[in-house]
């Protein structure tokens, strides 16, 4: 298949990214590869490298940093509108009740975490940065497969906190909020579908209300963008390498156990 494309979508199971994308790359392929990218920061800065020695595109497709909407949303959050950011809180949750398929199955790298904590993370290093003083884990584990269903994810940085929250076993409204010191973007769910968000005060009259149509799945953005990126035609970085390296870094701690605190919900959030 390598010989007789110019360009490859890795859609595989989180386990297989970094194999595929490497023989990709060594095969010259440009590479748009799902999230999350890879297990681990060191195999992340591997690729990015390799592909930039030959001369190849690599991308992470998280389709929200992408899509017009969000990327509204943050020229508005960093413009000073409200004022210096001091949290970012985001929360992407998904009910799987099915325990047979590749979410609850470690050896396929399942897991809350694994699956959807992506999306925060890249909300919070496109607002505050890649580099948080400070990163700890609440999480619970599900006995029978060993994989999270519900893991918080807390950020501090030098002058403001963030946190992911993230479930595969519950559910709660799946809603971005950036505060500021002169006011708040409030983002309902889907966030990550970036169609609709308000800006509000403490005076309600001075709130603004923005909406941006957001096509279909959202995928369309990302390939578009990828394609620009291999004809030459587009310089702007929607998601960058070291943002990516970031993500899979802090996804390589909580696989790690690092500063994570186990919980037992009994069953019941």
């Amino acid at each position: 298949m390598l010989e007789k494309v110019d360009a490859v979508y890795i859609a595989v199971p989180h386990h297989l990214h970094y194999e595929y994308t490497r023989k990709a790359l060594l095969a010259g392929k440009h590479v748009l590869c799902e999230k999350p990218f890879v297990l681990s920061s060191r195999q992340a800065k591997e690729l990015f490298e390799l592909a930039e020695t030959r001369g190849l595109i690599l991308m992470e497709a998280i389709k929200t940093a992408y899509c017009p909407g969000f990327n509204q949303l943050l020229g508005i959050a960093k413009s000073g509108t409200i004022g210096t950011i001091k949290a970012v809180d985001a929360v992407f949750t998904k009910l799987i009740t099915d325990k047979s398929l590749r979410e609850y199955d470690a050896g396929q790298a399942g897991g809350a975490f694994t699956e959807l904590a992506s999306y925060p993370l890249m909300a919070i290093t496109r607002l505050l940065g890649s580099a948080p003083r400070n990163v700890s884990f609440i999480a619970e584990i599900e006995k029978n497969s060993n994989v999270d269903t519900f893991t918080r994810a807390n950020l501090l940085y030098r002058n403001a906190i963030a946190s992911a929250t993230v479930a595969i076993g519950a559910k709660r409204e799946g809603d971005l909020c950036i505060t500021g010191t002169m006011g708040y973007i409030y983002v309902p769910a889907p966030w990550w579908k970036t169609e609709y968000f308000e800006v509000r005060y403490e005076d309600s009259r001075r709130n603004r209300k923005y909406y941006i149509k957001f096509e279909e799945d959202g995928l369309r953005y990302e390939i578009a963008h990828f394609l620009r990126k291999i004809n030459g035609n587009s310089n702007s970085q929607r998601l960058s390498s070291d943002e990516s390296v970031f993500i899979a870094d802090i996804i390589e701690q909580f696989r790690k156990g690092e500063s994570t605190q186990l919980i037992d919900m009994g069953g019941v959030l």
